[in-house]
């Protein structure tokens, strides 16, 4: 097995595992982009490994999309795999045994006739808040959902109309690859911008915010251009939500030739890594939906123009950056890396983990309780044979 970077280099350069910032065994409390929602169809239900965790999603035949746990409770077999969607519930193809969206066993086919009360209550499964937003069906990683799926401040309420960009993986952790979009040096390094910036922040919440503004630089000759079509300062904004969801503002009060409004630009970034050293990142783009149809047109034309920017954006970074990135926080300077300073922080202080945590199972205090249980449940069963 190849070992990851921050594998490497520990007897010289160690890096010092952190509560929640870039551990891949804590899974944040939060909303999961899934699985479009025109490829769920109603009788074709799937798997999908969503932060370590493999879960079956699928539409009910009214039309609801659900997500349970991806095993069956009786023997384990994975319910997407030649399973099948009946009325509300999806059935094990192994023994047919059915369960609703609420992870309830409402069918057990071998007991008919029999006391199941127990049984079907034994072979409950657990199920997740789904909803549907931004053309994705949309996961929360814990048994309840604390709030809805994130809808971005400014348009709360508006129609929006959005597009998406073909997901792209990183081997770099979801807090990594978000802590990018707030580090003013590579802004200027690796994309070009010719800015020096001020930096507005502020914590509400699970939310984490980093405002920049300040003036372009007229040093390079992009500097030069954005002066001349767009005027000589520069505004943008980072939110980060749960501390795996990210939305990106740009294009904050400018105006093209100093006369027309250039309308803002919203990039919202949902982190679903798939397992260590695999993070899925699922960009999604939006504009209000303008009316008429000439606003129709409009909102169309900008939403695959700041496509073809974002595609650009992602790619100078994935290029070099992430396969080569060995992530180490005992470096920062002050000053200047305040923004990942602040970002790492808010992290380990605020950000909770969902059930999915595999860090959990190391604050068990009682290790024997789960196989006592398999062990009264193996006892059950057997007595009820003599």
């Amino acid at each position: 097995m190849t070992d990851m970077l921050c594998d490497l280099n520990q007897t010289t350069q160690p890096i010092r595992e952190l509560k929640t910032f870039n551990n891949w065994d804590v899974v944040p409390k939060g909303w999961y982009a899934a699985y479009k929602s025109k490829d769920l169809k109603t009788k074709k239900p799937i798997t999908k490994k969503i932060c370590g965790h493999q879960v079956v999603l699928f539409r009910t035949e009214s039309g609801e999309a659900k997500c349970l746990d991806a095993f069956c409770p009786h023997m384990g077999m994975n319910l997407a795999k030649e399973g099948k969607v009946i009325g509300e519930d999806i059935r094990c193809f192994f023994h047919h045994w059915k369960f609703n969206g609420d992870g309830d066993c409402t069918d057990i086919p071998c007991v008919h006739g029999k006391s199941t009360s127990s049984m079907v209550k034994r072979a409950k499964t657990m199920a997740y808040p789904v909803e549907e937003k931004y053309g994705y069906v949309w996961v929360f990683s814990d048994p309840v959902a604390t709030h809805p799926v994130f809808e971005i401040p400014e348009l709360e309420g508006q129609e929006v109309m959005f597009t998406h960009l073909e997901p792209f993986n990183r081997v770099a952790h979801p807090h990594i690859t978000m802590m990018n979009s707030i580090d003013e040096q590579h802004m200027r390094t690796v994309h070009k911008l010719s800015v020096k910036l001020n930096v507005e922040h502020w914590t509400k919440g699970k939310r984490f915010f980093i405002g920049f503004n300040g003036p372009v630089l007229t040093d390079t000759f992009i500097g030069k251009c954005h002066k001349f079509f767009f005027g000589d300062s520069y505004r943008s904004s980072v939110l980060f939500e749960d501390g795996n969801l990210g939305l990106l503002t740009t294009g904050i009060d400018i105006k093209f030739l100093n006369r027309w409004k250039i309308p803002t630009g919203y990039f919202i970034f949902s982190h679903t890594f798939i397992e260590k050293g695999k993070n899925q990142v699922i960009p999604i783009i939006v504009t209000p939906r303008r009316k008429g149809i000439t606003g129709f047109l409009f909102s169309w034309a900008y939403l695959r123009l700041n496509k073809i920017c974002m595609k650009y954006l992602a790619h100078q970074d994935g290029k070099i950056i992430y396969g080569n990135l060995r992530f180490r926080q005992d470096g920062l300077l002050p000053g200047i890396d305040g923004p990942t300073a602040k970002w790492i922080s808010f992290v380990n202080k605020e950000i909770e983990p969902s059930i999915w945590s595999k860090s959990l199972l190391r604050k068990k205090t009682d290790k024997d309780e789960p196989l006592q249980k398999i062990e009264s449940n193996f006892n059950e069963v057997t007595s009820q044979d003599h």
